[in-house]
C-alpha cells in the first residue's frame, strides 16, 4: 500500500503521533543543553525532521497560514542575511556548512509554531524548562559528591565558565526569575492554589547560576528576578507576598558575595579585555558595515584586525595592557550581531526581538507573569556575555521564541496563503 492510498483516519492518527513527538523533543531542549551538544542537537534535528515526515503524511500544505505570524518573517529574515553574508564575504575556516546549517533552527522554530495550532506548545515547555533545571541539579550534585555527573562527565566541566558550566548558567538564568514568582497567587480567590514547588525549581536555578560563578548569568538572573517583582507588583499588588521571593534571593546573593569575595569572580580585569574585544568587533564592522565579516569568518578577521595593530590595547589602572588577538566572538550582542552580519543583521534580529517583545506585552491567553522576565535576561545577558550564534545558544533562544510566539491564540495569526 502505498503512502497516498493510506486511509484518512490513519493518517490522522500518526499526524497526531509526530505533532506530539516534535512538542516533546522541543520540550527537552533545556535537558538536551545539560547532555551536550549531542542532546540538543538531536533533539532540533528530530524535531524538524518529524515535521516534515508529518507534512508528507497529512498531504497538507506545510505551515500553511504560518507566514502571518509575527515572528516567521524576521527570523526567516535574520536567516537569509547570515546566508547573504557568508556568500559575499565567503567562508570562514569553519566553511560553508556552518552558517548555512543554521537554518535547521528556523524550521525547528517554524515546525513548532505550527504545531502549536494543535497542541498546547506553552505547557510542554513550561515542565520541559522545571525538567531541565532538576537534571542539571542532579548532574551538578552527582558531579560534585562522586566527581562524575549521571553521564560520567568530570567534575571540572562544572567548575569552569565553559562546557557544562556554561549552558546550564544561561538556561538557569532565564529559568530563575520565571519560576521564582510563580508560586505567588493571582488572587486572593486562588491563593490556595499557589504551588510552591515553583518556587523550589526558581530557587534550584539561581543557586545552579551561583555555583558556576558567570558573572553575567548571576546580573541577569537577578535582573529578571527585580524586573518580574516588579511587573507583579504593578499588576497584583502583593506587596507581602512579594517578600517571600526577595528574602531568600537578597540572602543567596549576600551568601556567594562572601565565600565569592576572593576569587576572581567579582574582578574588573576581565572587564578591560571585554573592551578590547569590542573596540576590535567596532573595527570590523566598520569595515563592513552592511553585512559584517560573517559568522564563520568572525574569528579569523578578528584574529587579522589585531594583529594588524590597527586596534591599540587597553591600558586599565596600574599600566597593564590589555589586548587579546584570539577570541571567537564579541561578547556583547550588539557588537557580534554588527561585526558578523552588520546592519542588516541588526536590523532583522531588531525585527523579531521587537516582535517577540509585543507579543508578550500584549498578548492575550498567556500568563504575562511567565514570560515578562525574558527580555530583560536576554539583554542583560548580552552586555558582556554569551555568543548569540553558538548552537547551544541558537538552541535556547529558538526554546523561547517558540514559547512566546505559541503562548498567544495561534489562530489569530493564521492567513489563507
Amino acid at each position: 500500500m502505498s503512502l497516498w492510498n493510506v486511509p484518512e483516519n490513519t493518517r490522522h492518527a500518526w499526524s497526531e503521533r509526530l505533532d506530539k513527538f516534535c512538542v516533546i523533543c522541543g520540550a527537552l531542549v533545556p535537558a538536551g543543553l545539560v547532555v551536550g551538544n549531542i542532546g540538543f542537537e538531536s533533539l532540533v534535528s528530530l524535531g524538524g525532521l518529524g515535521w516534515i515526515v508529518r507534512w508528507f503524511i497529512s498531504r497538507e500544505r506545510p505551515g500553511q497560514g504560518l507566514w502571518a505570524h509575527p515572528l516567521v518573517k524576521p527570523w526567516l529574515l535574520w536567516y537569509l542575511v547570515i546566508v547573504t553574508s557568508m556568500i559575499f564575504n565567503g567562508p570562514g575556516s569553519k566553511g560553508w556548512g556552518h552558517d548555512l546549517i543554521f537554518f535547521r533552527y528556523f524550521l525547528f522554530g517554524f515546525a513548532l509554531l505550527d504545531i502549536s495550532r494543535r497542541i498546547p506548545v506553552p505547557s510542554y515547555f513550561f515542565y520541559g524548562l522545571a525538567a531541565g533545571v532538576i537534571w542539571a541539579a542532579l548532574n551538578t550534585l552527582s558531579a560534585y559528591i562522586f566527581h562524575y555527573d549521571l553521564l560520567g562527565k568530570p567534575l571540572v566541566r562544572y567548575t569552569g565558565k565553559l562546557k557544562e558550566a556554561s549552558r546550564i548558567s544561561a538556561m538557569a538564568a532565564y529559568a530563575a526569575p520565571l519560576f521564582s514568582l510563580l508560586g505567588i497567587p493571582r488572587s486572593r480567590r486562588r491563593a490556595h492554589q499557589g504551588k510552591l514547588w515553583r518556587n523550589g525549581i526558581g530557587i534550584a536555578a539561581f543557586l545552579l547560576v551561583l555555583q558556576t560563578h558567570v558573572r553575567t548569568s548571576f546580573l541577569a538572573a537577578c535582573a529578571g528576578i527585580m524586573f518580574q517583582a516588579a511587573w507583579i507588583l504593578g499588576q497584583r499588588r502583593t506587596f507581602k507576598k512579594l517578600v517571600y521571593v526577595f528574602l531568600p534571593v537578597a540572602v543567596a546573593a549576600l551568601v556567594s558575595f562572601y565565600f565569592f569575595r576572593k576569587t576572581t569572580i567579582f574582578s574588573l580585569s576581565h572587564l578591560y579585555d571585554r573592551i578590547y574585544y569590542w573596540k576590535v568587533a567596532w573595527a570590523m564592522w566598520t569595515e563592513h558595515p552592511v553585512l559584517g565579516v560573517g559568522i564563520s569568518s568572525f574569528q579569523d578577521v578578528y584574529k587579522q584586525v589585531a594583529s594588524s595593530g590597527a586596534v591599540s590595547g587597553v591600558v586599565a589602572p596600574g599600566g597593564v595592557v590589555h589586548e587579546v588577538l584570539e577570541e571567537t566572538h564579541a561578547h556583547n550582542l550588539i557588537f557580534m550581531l554588527l561585526a558578523s552580519t552588520g546592519l542588516a543583521g541588526l536590523g532583522a534580529f531588531a525585527w523579531l526581538f521587537i516582535n517577540a517583545l509585543r507579543m508578550i506585552i500584549r498578548g492575550a491567553g498567556v500568563t504575562p507573569v511567565e514570560l515578562v522576565s525574558w527580555p530583560v535576561v536576554f539583554l542583560v545577558m548580552g552586555l558582556t556575555g554569551f555568543n548569540i550564534y553558538h548552537s547551544w545558544y541558537q538552541a535556547l533562544l529558538t526554546f523561547f521564541l517558540v514559547w512566546i510566539g505559541s503562548a498567544h491564540d495561534p489562530k489569530r495569526f493564521t492567513a489563507e496563503d
